[in-house]
């Protein structure tokens, strides 16, 4: 019988099990698979018809799409706790993106007829998958948007005061859960005009060394802030937030 880590690594809890009564969430795992892979394999490919939905229990992965030339755009960027191919699952026909492992990981795949059963017999399960999607979906609007609105900078410092959220607003020092070039190519961007950005970060009091963000204050991204990331930040409306520009 497959069972679930208590914690997995990063605290983040599977949204697609949130709430499941344990008959439901039993049958699902009995009908499921773990497997261990190591770096760069490639789990599905764009064209190929979709096996199942991957739940990332631990290591990272990614999804993406390859032009004819190989040139590559990164879709996601996928932590423990995370998973993909839900929306995909359901379009019919071959899938429109690759998945990829970044490090060295353990997955759990449920198979697309366990996935398409158990939302027909459970709807708390079929609201967690519509969640998601609509999650992924609000993701890709932003994503838009930076690459067509916000200039490298503002991509770059969004995406860390994201991570800087993640870790509690009290961290002056965080890490990046993956690559340089990994991020970068998910922000649109080329390694050198990444390397660029985070220089200019420094004179905005945020040094990166390595995969290692430090701030030299709990405001230092506050530049970068919106109303979606606001709704995540513990200091939003109170007085100590005055160095947030939604406040001005």
């Amino acid at each position: 019988m497959i069972t679930l880590p208590k914690d997995l690594p990063g605290a983040r809890k599977p949204q697609i099990f949130d709430g499941l009564q344990e008959d439901s969430l039993q049958k699902i795992l009995s009908h499921s698979v773990i497997q261990d892979h190591d770096p760069t394999h490639l789990l599905v490919q764009q064209g190929d018809k979709p096996q199942g939905l991957y739940l990332v229990l631990e290591g990272t992965l990614k999804t993406l799409r390859l032009n004819e030339d190989g040139h590559e755009a990164t879709i996601r960027m996928l932590e423990p706790g995370d998973t993909c191919m839900e929306a995909v699952l359901f379009m019919g026909g071959p899938s429109p993106i690759s998945v990829q492992s970044i490090t060295k990981s353990k997955l759990l795949m449920i198979p697309e007829r366990t996935v398409k059963k158990q939302v027909l017999e459970d709807s708390h399960f079929a609201v967690n998958i519509l969640k998601i999607v609509t999650h992924h979906y609000k993701n890709a609007m932003h994503q838009i948007d930076a690459m067509n609105i916000k200039t490298p900078l503002q991509r770059v410092g969004y995406y860390f005061l994201t991570k800087h959220l993640e870790a509690g607003h009290d961290n002056l020092e965080f890490c990046l859960p993956f690559r340089k070039q990994t991020i970068a190519n998910y922000l649109g961007m080329t390694p050198e005009t990444f390397s660029r950005t985070l220089k200019q970060m420094k004179g905005m009091g945020i040094e990166v060394e390595d995969d290692s963000i430090r701030m030299k204050d709990a405001f230092a991204l506050c530049h970068f802030c919106d109303a979606d990331t606001a709704s995540l930040c513990q200091r939003h409306n109170k007085e100590e937030c005055k160095e947030c520009p939604l406040n001005h």
